[in-house]
């Protein structure tokens, strides 16, 4: 009897930290995985240590020592062939878009947004240092100067504050100007280099919209921009 309460209320912890985790805005979930995963590494040792199984873990590590070495000839013969993936993971980790007001920067691992005001009553201040009520005064000085601004600051404000413009938030989606897009804004959007394939340029685009398509917290200002700057790096390939 007492492993199924026990068992019951391991499973009644873990639906109660999926439930906050689903909960979280973006850029505090990783956050919470660290400690999660710290807690939960810390909780093991301490079960394994009061039923009297932690010797067998040491053991366990202790037979695994001889074999270290072995794995780092291994890993060591594979590195030349594994070394260009890795630089090229090491490379497009980083998305940027810029707006006349705004520096918006994208991470392509996490989906968080970062950004920084470029002009205006806040310039100089980072996007994330700014209360909501301070976007918003932020927000009306970018609609009454550059559409394209207002645009970007709704689809970081629909990421980091789910829900803030209310039954309103219809009159906030604007159609954002044709403006041209050169080359170089097309490889900071997807965040590739110069001398980027087709292949790595499909890679880049399909990695960004998994993390802000419109139907995963993203904004149809975020996806158009992306797919404009997929189009634009195709045709010079």
């Amino acid at each position: 009897m007492p492993r199924i309460i026990l068992l019951l209320l391991v499973v009644a912890i873990v639906f109660y930290l999926v439930f906050r985790y689903r909960k979280l805005e973006v850029h505090k979930k990783r956050h919470f995985l660290r400690v999660f995963v710290l807690i939960s590494g810390f909780g093991l040792l301490l079960v394994l240590a009061l039923t009297g199984r932690l010797s067998w873990l040491i053991a366990a590590l202790g037979a695994l020592l001889p074999l270290i070495p072995r794995g780092a000839r291994i890993f060591m013969g594979l590195w030349p062939s594994l070394k260009p993936y890795f630089q090229r993971y090491q490379q497009n980790k980083q998305s940027s878009m810029h707006t006349r007001f705004l520096h918006l920067q994208i991470n392509m691992v996490s989906g968080e947004l970062q950004g920084e005001v470029l002009e205006g009553k806040f310039s100089g201040q980072a996007l994330q240092s700014l209360s909501l009520d301070q976007l918003l005064v932020l927000l009306e000085e970018c609609k009454q100067n550059d559409a394209e601004s207002a645009s970007m600051l709704v689809a970081y404000l629909n990421r980091k504050y789910a829900g803030w413009a209310g039954e309103g938030a219809e009159s906030y989606e604007r159609a954002t100007p044709d403006a041209q897009m050169s080359e170089q804004q097309a490889r900071d959007i997807l965040g590739v280099e110069e001398a980027a394939t087709q292949k790595e340029i499909i890679r880049a685009h399909k990695r960004l919209m998994q993390k802000l398509h419109p139907d995963r917290g993203g904004s149809d200002y975020l996806a158009q921009q992306i797919n404009r700057a997929r189009d634009k790096l195709l045709k010079e390939v």
